[in-house]
């Protein structure tokens, strides 16, 4: 990649979660059943889909499925394999952990995510000297 396509000489991903409605086969019903909230024969299979893409060339790194019902962190976690030392891991507050933030941080790579609104922000007052 060249460096007019890097941010501060590092590669930039993004990381995403989706939905996708897909065929109504007995295959795809079994595999990635519909919603619930659906009457059976009236709704298409959804299945979770997450991904990680470069955000210079919107190249997707890696892309997972699994059933509707799966969180994006789930989904993210199978993928941070994918990331490359030095990257920079761009999410929504769905990635927002601590314990994937130090995952991340530990492959060699930093995380820029949205604070989950369920964490509370609190101001330090530091003394000068």
């Amino acid at each position: 990649m060249t460096k007019e396509k890097l941010w501060c000489g590092r590669s930039v991903k993004v990381i995403d979660g989706s939905t996708v409605s897909m065929p109504d086969t007995v295959e795809n019903q079994k595999e990635y059943p519909q919603p619930s909230s659906q009457k059976e024969g009236c709704g298409f299979p959804i299945a979770k889909i997450g991904a990680i893409f470069s955000l210079a060339t919107g190249a997707v790194v890696a892309l997972c499925i699994d059933v509707l019902n799966t969180h994006d962190i789930k989904l993210a976690r199978k993928m941070y394999r994918f990331l490359k030392l030095n990257d920079v891991l761009l999410g929504d507050r769905a990635f927002c952990a601590y314990a994937d933030m130090f995952t991340i941080k530990k492959l060699g790579c930093d995380a820029v995510f949205r604070k989950h609104q369920s964490c509370t922000t609190v101001r330090i007052q530091v003394a000068e000297y």
